[in-house]
């Protein structure tokens, strides 16, 4: 028998009992539309985490903290670490610049608040406090996503003697000639919608970061700056935006090499004996991708240094994903198990049906493999036409769930990035193929012990029938 005259004869029997198919395809429908559905919700449950974790950090980067701040790192200082760790200085740079997956890398020295004194105006009149200062490479801020709000980034040619501040920074300053209240500026919103200015213009002003003389005191307890030779004048030029990691609207950057001047003037002028390299306090490993993270780190780790990433979250986060998703999947595997029970019971009440057409069949020496075939080719067209109907319902549920559910489900998890991120639901392409060939399946493995059954029916008595 050939195939088209098998098709032909499956399409006929599904259509002469047309209610009994169409109930049982509203069963594989069920089954297949519920499975699309949970692993859709679960697929944009896992997108969700990754825009929120995104919009927490990079995460194809693998984070180190080293060093300690300012004079910190200086042996035979009172304040000197005791325990023994690899540093991170210029040589350990050059070890993560070996590791194959790493593309770049962004070094940070911070400078201790003991170390300098920043000061803006005539005769020094405002005053920095409570503010950390940041040496890092300017020409790498694309590179960790910071932006301008205001001015201009420095460039090569301007770096060594530019300020970047943080957007909280320039309300930092204190005018030391008020006295109370009167000598904060404080950020508050006006009526048409502006702040009131800070003291000092961020991206005009020059600023002045002098080197404290810790072996002098003065008689407020206060120690005094180096003079000259100790003393380092620079421009503003931007403001950042904020960042979403929050690094940046309280620090103050200046370029990574005068933050190493400065680290070792600080030691000359106090008399700092056997003092090292400058170290960093943090260095940024951007790897290739996010899935070479995870090697990238354990190397770090493995050579002593504390190392983090946003892709140990994501990994713990999606553990705990992958546990709602068991869950969501096995409530869809029960309606198809149902739809699976369905279709062999309509195969058998089939067999019970033909039963004298089998005989017959039989008898004109049509190929046993001929008849199972054609009743395993009937179980499996419900299955695929069930699998055709649910998928496109499932597009149809799925479009609802995201115009209706999106902006809610995406506030909920407080993501506000742009893309698949407000998605409830997501059905690519491969879930559609999969949906597909798995209802098939089922109807195949469904209508074999039927059709198996049918080709053990005695023709004689199949013929005797009525």
């Amino acid at each position: 028998m050939k195939i088209y005259d098998m098709i032909s004869i499956c399409f006929r029997n599904l259509w002469r009992r047309k209610g009994r198919t169409m109930l049982t395809v509203i069963g594989v429908v069920i089954g297949s539309c519920a499975v699309i559905v949970m692993i859709s919700l679960g697929l944009g449950m896992s997108q969700a985490m990754d825009n929120m974790l995104a919009s927490w950090g990079d995460l194809t980067s693998v984070t180190i903290y080293g060093g300690s701040r300012g004079g910190m790192f200086d042996e035979g200082s009172s304040s000197s670490k005791t325990t023994e760790k690899p540093r991170l200085d210029d040589s350990a740079l050059e070890i993560f610049k070996a590791m194959e997956d790493v593309e770049d890398i962004v070094p940070k020295m911070e400078l201790s608040s003991e170390m300098v004194v920043t000061t803006s105006g005539r005769n020094d009149r405002y005053l920095l406090s409570y503010t950390t200062i940041v040496g890092i490479d300017f020409t790498q801020f694309d590179k960790l996503g910071y932006e301008a709000e205001q001015g201009i980034l420095p460039d090569e040619n301007n770096k060594k003697d530019s300020i970047v501040f943080g957007l909280e920074v320039p309300y930092s300053f204190t005018d030391t000639k008020k006295h109370g209240e009167a000598a904060y500026a404080r950020k508050t919103e006006l009526p048409d919608g502006t702040v009131t200015p800070p003291f000092i213009d961020p991206i005009a002003d020059d600023f002045k970061i002098a080197i404290v003389n810790t072996k002098k005191t003065n008689e407020d307890g206060s120690h005094p700056v180096g003079g000259k030779g100790y003393e380092y004048t620079l421009h503003g030029t931007s403001v950042l935006k904020q960042d979403t990691m929050w690094e940046t609207p309280y620090s103050m950057f200046i370029d990574i090499e005068l933050a190493k001047d400065i680290m070792e003037a600080y030691n000359k002028l106090n008399n700092v004996k056997n003092a090292k390299a400058p170290e960093y306090t943090q260095v940024k490993l951007l790897c290739k991708d996010i899935n070479s993270v995870d090697a990238v780190q354990k190397a770090v780790t493995d050579l002593g240094y504390n190392a983090t990433s946003m892709a140990q979250v994501r990994q713990q986060m999606q553990g705990e994903l992958g546990v709602i998703q068991l869950v969501l999947g096995g409530l869809a595997a029960i309606s198809l198990l149902v739809a699976a029970i369905s279709i062999t019971n309509t195969m058998i009440m089939s067999i019970y049906e033909r039963t004298k057409e089998i005989g017959i069949m039989k008898v004109l020496g049509c190929y046993i493999g001929n008849i199972r075939l054609m009743f395993l080719m009937e179980a499996g067209m419900i299955g695929l036409l069930g699998g055709i109907i649910g998928t496109v319902i499932s597009y149809g549920i799925s479009i609802i769930m995201n115009s209706f559910a999106g902006s809610a489900f995406s506030e909920a998890l407080g993501i506000y990035t742009e893309g698949d991120a407000g998605q409830v639901s997501i059905i690519p392409l491969w879930l559609v193929l999969l949906a597909l060939v798995f209802s098939t399946i089922i109807g195949l493995i469904s209508g074999y012990y039927p059709a198996n059954r049918a080709v053990k029916i005695s023709a004689l008595e199949a013929i005797r029938n009525e």
